[in-house]
Protein backbone atom coordinates (compact mmCIF):
# COMPACT_ATOMS: atom_id res chain seq x y z
CA UNK A 1 0.00 0.00 0.00
CA UNK A 2 1.35 2.93 -1.13
CA UNK A 3 -0.49 6.83 0.54
CA UNK A 4 -0.26 9.81 -2.28
CA UNK A 5 -0.82 13.02 -1.02
CA UNK A 6 -2.27 14.95 -4.12
CA UNK A 7 -2.59 19.16 -4.37
CA UNK A 8 -5.62 20.33 -3.23
CA UNK A 9 -6.72 23.73 -4.33
CA UNK A 10 -9.28 26.28 -3.23
CA UNK A 11 -12.44 26.28 -5.64
CA UNK A 12 -12.75 30.18 -6.95
CA UNK A 13 -15.54 32.21 -5.88
CA UNK A 14 -16.67 29.22 -3.01
CA UNK A 15 -16.07 27.79 0.18
CA UNK A 16 -14.94 24.43 -1.32
CA UNK A 17 -11.61 23.01 -2.35
CA UNK A 18 -10.81 20.44 -4.79
CA UNK A 19 -8.58 17.48 -5.16
CA UNK A 20 -6.39 17.32 -7.98
CA UNK A 21 -5.84 14.74 -10.36
CA UNK A 22 -3.19 12.27 -10.00
CA UNK A 23 -1.03 10.80 -12.97
CA UNK A 24 0.24 7.70 -11.54
CA UNK A 25 2.68 5.29 -13.75
CA UNK A 26 2.36 1.36 -13.40
CA UNK A 27 5.38 -0.06 -14.33
CA UNK A 28 5.79 -4.07 -14.52
CA UNK A 29 9.62 -5.87 -13.56
CA UNK A 30 10.28 -8.81 -15.07
CA UNK A 31 9.32 -10.92 -17.56
CA UNK A 32 6.71 -13.79 -17.94
CA UNK A 33 6.76 -17.35 -19.83
CA UNK A 34 4.25 -17.01 -22.68
CA UNK A 35 3.06 -20.13 -22.32
CA UNK A 36 1.30 -18.38 -18.97
CA UNK A 37 -0.36 -15.44 -21.24
CA UNK A 38 -3.46 -15.92 -22.19
CA UNK A 39 -4.56 -12.55 -24.71
CA UNK A 40 -4.80 -10.50 -21.59
CA UNK A 41 -3.48 -10.10 -17.99
CA UNK A 42 -5.48 -8.92 -15.70
CA UNK A 43 -4.51 -6.41 -13.10
CA UNK A 44 -6.36 -5.10 -10.27
CA UNK A 45 -6.03 -1.51 -9.09
CA UNK A 46 -7.72 -0.28 -5.41
CA UNK A 47 -8.22 3.34 -4.73
CA UNK A 48 -9.65 5.15 -1.29
CA UNK A 49 -10.03 7.99 0.09
CA UNK A 50 -9.82 8.61 4.25
CA UNK A 51 -13.70 8.21 5.29
CA UNK A 52 -14.18 11.62 6.76
CA UNK A 53 -14.05 12.66 3.08
CA UNK A 54 -15.71 9.70 1.67
CA UNK A 55 -19.10 11.14 1.50
CA UNK A 56 -18.24 14.22 -0.19
CA UNK A 57 -15.60 12.71 -3.27
CA UNK A 58 -14.98 9.53 -4.97
CA UNK A 59 -11.65 8.39 -6.21
CA UNK A 60 -12.38 7.63 -10.45
CA UNK A 61 -9.67 5.89 -12.30
CA UNK A 62 -9.23 6.02 -15.56
CA UNK A 63 -6.69 3.97 -17.38
CA UNK A 64 -4.74 4.55 -20.67
CA UNK A 65 -3.06 1.44 -22.15
CA UNK A 66 0.54 2.90 -22.88
CA UNK A 67 0.60 0.64 -26.05
CA UNK A 68 3.32 2.42 -27.19
CA UNK A 69 5.78 2.30 -24.65
CA UNK A 70 9.36 1.08 -26.34
CA UNK A 71 9.79 -2.99 -25.42
CA UNK A 72 12.56 -5.08 -26.84
CA UNK A 73 9.85 -7.58 -28.20
CA UNK A 74 6.38 -7.11 -29.79
CA UNK A 75 3.58 -7.47 -28.26
CA UNK A 76 1.58 -11.33 -27.56
CA UNK A 77 -1.66 -9.58 -28.01
CA UNK A 78 -2.97 -7.06 -30.29
CA UNK A 79 -6.46 -6.65 -28.83
CA UNK A 80 -5.73 -5.44 -24.87
CA UNK A 81 -8.86 -4.34 -23.05
CA UNK A 82 -10.08 -3.42 -19.33
CA UNK A 83 -13.02 -5.69 -18.13
CA UNK A 84 -15.57 -4.58 -15.45
CA UNK A 85 -16.26 -6.39 -12.46
CA UNK A 86 -19.00 -8.20 -13.90
CA UNK A 87 -16.84 -9.48 -16.82
CA UNK A 88 -17.62 -6.62 -19.50
CA UNK A 89 -15.37 -5.38 -22.18
CA UNK A 90 -14.77 -1.22 -20.98
CA UNK A 91 -12.94 -0.40 -23.67
CA UNK A 92 -10.62 -1.86 -26.49
CA UNK A 93 -7.01 -0.71 -26.98
CA UNK A 94 -5.94 -2.27 -30.26
CA UNK A 95 -6.16 0.95 -31.95
CA UNK A 96 -3.80 3.51 -32.26
CA UNK A 97 -0.79 1.73 -30.72
CA UNK A 98 2.34 3.09 -32.06
CA UNK A 99 1.79 6.03 -30.96
CA UNK A 100 5.46 7.34 -28.97
CA UNK A 101 4.64 9.99 -26.40
CA UNK A 102 7.12 12.49 -27.31
CA UNK A 103 6.94 15.21 -24.59
CA UNK A 104 7.48 11.98 -21.56
CA UNK A 105 9.05 11.61 -19.74
CA UNK A 106 9.56 15.19 -18.66
CA UNK A 107 13.17 16.13 -18.02
CA UNK A 108 15.19 15.96 -15.21
CA UNK A 109 15.08 19.83 -14.61
CA UNK A 110 11.71 20.53 -15.39
CA UNK A 111 10.79 23.27 -12.60
CA UNK A 112 6.53 22.38 -11.74
CA UNK A 113 7.05 26.01 -10.38
CA UNK A 114 8.73 27.96 -13.56
CA UNK A 115 5.81 28.84 -15.78
CA UNK A 116 8.70 29.22 -18.64
CA UNK A 117 9.13 25.53 -17.75
CA UNK A 118 5.23 24.79 -18.67
CA UNK A 119 5.10 27.06 -21.38
CA UNK A 120 7.66 24.87 -23.05
CA UNK A 121 5.39 21.80 -21.96
CA UNK A 122 2.76 22.75 -23.41
CA UNK A 123 4.27 23.85 -26.67
CA UNK A 124 5.44 20.60 -27.14
CA UNK A 125 2.02 18.94 -26.33
CA UNK A 126 0.75 20.87 -28.65
CA UNK A 127 2.68 19.66 -31.20
CA UNK A 128 2.28 16.20 -30.56
CA UNK A 129 -1.48 16.13 -30.26
CA UNK A 130 -2.37 17.87 -33.67
CA UNK A 131 -0.35 15.03 -35.32
CA UNK A 132 -1.36 12.04 -33.61
CA UNK A 133 -5.09 10.70 -34.77
CA UNK A 134 -8.06 12.60 -32.68
CA UNK A 135 -10.01 9.39 -32.56
CA UNK A 136 -6.95 7.58 -30.11
CA UNK A 137 -7.26 6.95 -26.55
CA UNK A 138 -3.62 8.75 -26.98
CA UNK A 139 -5.33 12.15 -27.79
CA UNK A 140 -8.04 12.48 -25.50
CA UNK A 141 -5.44 11.96 -22.39
CA UNK A 142 -3.53 14.20 -23.98
CA UNK A 143 -5.91 17.08 -25.12
CA UNK A 144 -6.49 16.36 -20.97
CA UNK A 145 -2.53 17.09 -20.51
CA UNK A 146 -2.44 20.18 -22.59
CA UNK A 147 -5.21 21.45 -20.55
CA UNK A 148 -3.39 20.74 -17.30
CA UNK A 149 -0.56 22.58 -19.00
CA UNK A 150 -2.38 25.32 -20.58
CA UNK A 151 -3.76 26.15 -16.83
CA UNK A 152 -0.07 25.87 -15.25
CA UNK A 153 1.31 28.29 -17.77
CA UNK A 154 -2.07 30.82 -17.70
CA UNK A 155 -3.55 30.32 -14.02
CA UNK A 156 -5.69 33.16 -14.37
CA UNK A 157 -7.09 31.72 -17.42
CA UNK A 158 -9.72 32.90 -19.14
CA UNK A 159 -8.87 35.96 -17.15
CA UNK A 160 -5.76 37.46 -18.03
CA UNK A 161 -3.34 37.31 -21.21
CA UNK A 162 -3.10 34.08 -22.95
CA UNK A 163 -1.70 32.70 -26.19
CA UNK A 164 -4.29 31.18 -28.49
CA UNK A 165 -4.12 27.47 -29.18
CA UNK A 166 -4.20 25.44 -32.04
CA UNK A 167 -8.01 25.84 -33.03
CA UNK A 168 -8.01 21.86 -33.31
CA UNK A 169 -7.90 21.31 -29.44
CA UNK A 170 -11.09 21.85 -28.49
CA UNK A 171 -11.93 23.63 -25.05
CA UNK A 172 -13.27 20.02 -23.97
CA UNK A 173 -13.00 17.61 -21.22
CA UNK A 174 -13.54 17.25 -17.11
CA UNK A 175 -10.65 19.62 -16.30
CA UNK A 176 -10.86 22.31 -18.49
CA UNK A 177 -14.79 22.44 -18.14
CA UNK A 178 -14.54 22.63 -14.38
CA UNK A 179 -12.09 25.30 -14.65
CA UNK A 180 -14.37 27.24 -16.50
CA UNK A 181 -17.16 26.79 -14.23
CA UNK A 182 -15.39 28.00 -11.27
Amino acid sequence: TVTLYPTVRAVRHTQDASIQPLCIGVCFSGTLPRHLVHSVVPIQISVSIAEEYSSFTTPVIESLALDGYPTSEGSISENVAAVSDSGHELEPYNRHVDIPITFLPLPSDFNPTDSCHWSRLLEQIQRWLVNIPSDSQHWTWGRDAFWYAFVATYPDFPSGSWLTWDARIPLQGRFIEQWLED
